[in-house]
């Protein structure tokens, strides 16, 4: 089988399969398996014979930038301008504990495909096209079968978090059933999600809760005892799929991070559920911005739709109006997507030109004004609202 894509005959890839030769480099992974599906590729990566010292030197010596990301495992990131590829040289596991690897560097192909999770992760495209596809993965993708390579739960004991990947790769390409064995191996072996970082647990719900539908994936997560193991007894399939089902009557982005707080939420708030997961500043304040707005009355006119944007964003109103009844939600989309936040006329400065000196009151006039604008729907002017002090 040869793969047709665009990708492989750009420039820089072009460079890189000269700086390494075409005999020591395949692409792999997710390239290679949605490029089969036709769907849009992100990211490239690529397997080398070469050690990765070999890799930096000899994409130096075509002027080809290099970063070492990974050397440890054997990984290298070729960059020119926005493109990047990351280039990992083959390898064996030589110890595995369920959540790190200690890995040899091997000049064999299918020993490097024997590590991997799942039969159409080890798909390899030679810089021809041609498809080296040691386990039928070609078979599985295209009958949407999700299967590990060799024993379901060594795969498993290996690195417990491909219990996630799992069920993240079988919501974005499974059809039918479930493979049989590898959803008995994830159910045996869920107490190994213990040992899993709460960033790499809450990097792989992510990624499932960022599919366009996720329900029918949660659904089967929770039959199989994933989400009960992560969020203990409380937490709400229901919540996240009436959340999804708004998403998508509305064409609204989708929005993982509330998702995951809906999923989540039953019984603790948004603080919470940001140190449980040890989200960002930037995602615990989104979340708690979400939380206030939905704990008091939603907007109806376009004047409180203004409002609430500029008070939370139009991020956190987007999703708290998918909350909402249908009938009063599509208004505060189409604001929410049209209205640009303006900015207070007056500034300090202007204040410091009328003979006020800095301090309290300032600040306390500065905002005496920005209520009184707020209240005209942002309609006052700069020079009516001066007229007000």
């Amino acid at each position: 089988m040869i793969l047709q894509a665009d990708w492989l005959e750009t420039p820089f890839i072009k460079a890189v399969v000269a700086a390494l030769g075409a005999g020591n480099i395949k692409f792999v992974g997710g390239a290679v398996r949605d490029t089969m599906l036709e769907l849009a590729v992100a990211d490239i990566d690529a397997a080398t014979t070469h050690k990765p010292t070999e890799t930096m030197a000899l994409l130096k010596a075509a002027n080809i930038k290099v970063i070492p990301t990974g050397l440890k495992h054997g990984t290298v990131t070729a960059v020119q301008g926005t493109e990047t590829i990351e280039i990992t040289t083959l390898r064996i596991d030589t110890e595995t504990d369920g959540r790190h690897a200690e890995v040899a560097f091997t000049t064999d192909w299918l020993e490097d495909a024997r590590r991997r999770d799942f039969t159409f992760n080890a798909l390899y495209a030679a810089p021809s096209g041609k498809i080296f596809d040691p386990f039928e993965g070609v078979a599985d993708l295209k009958a949407g079968t999700v299967r590990f390579i060799g024993d379901a739960e060594m795969r498993i004991e290996e690195d417990a978090l491909r219990i996630l990947r799992f069920f993240r790769f079988y919501g974005k390409y499974g059809k039918g059933r479930p493979n049989a064995r590898a959803l008995a191996a994830c159910h045996e072996k869920l107490g190994m999600l213990a040992c899993l970082s709460v960033e790499r647990v809450r990097d792989e719900l992510l990624k499932i809760l960022g599919q366009v539908n996720p329900v029918d994936v949660i659904t089967l997560m929770e039959r199989a005892g994933v989400l009960k193991n992560i969020f203990g007894a409380e937490y709400s399939s229901e919540k996240v799929a009436t959340f999804v089902a708004g998403e998508n009557r509305l064409k609204s982005p989708i929005n993982a991070l509330v998702r995951l707080y809906l999923l989540a939420q039953p019984t603790v708030g948004a603080a919470a559920v940001a140190r449980k997961f040890k989200l960002s500043n930037e995602q615990r304040q989104f979340l708690v911005k979400f939380e206030t707005m939905q704990g008091g009355a939603s907007p109806n006119t376009q004047k409180e739709i203004h409002q609430a944007i500029y008070r939370f964003g139009a991020d956190v109103v987007r999703a708290c109006a998918v909350c909402t009844e249908p009938a009063a939600f599509e208004q505060t989309i189409r604001i929410c997507d049209s209205w640009h936040v303006p900015m207070l006329p007056v500034k300090g400065s202007d204040l410091l030109g009328l003979g006020w000196e800095p301090g309290p009151q300032m600040g306390q006039c500065l905002k005496g004004l920005e209520a009184h604008w707020i209240e005209s729907d942002f309609n006052l002017s700069k020079a009516q609202l001066l007229e007000m002090i």
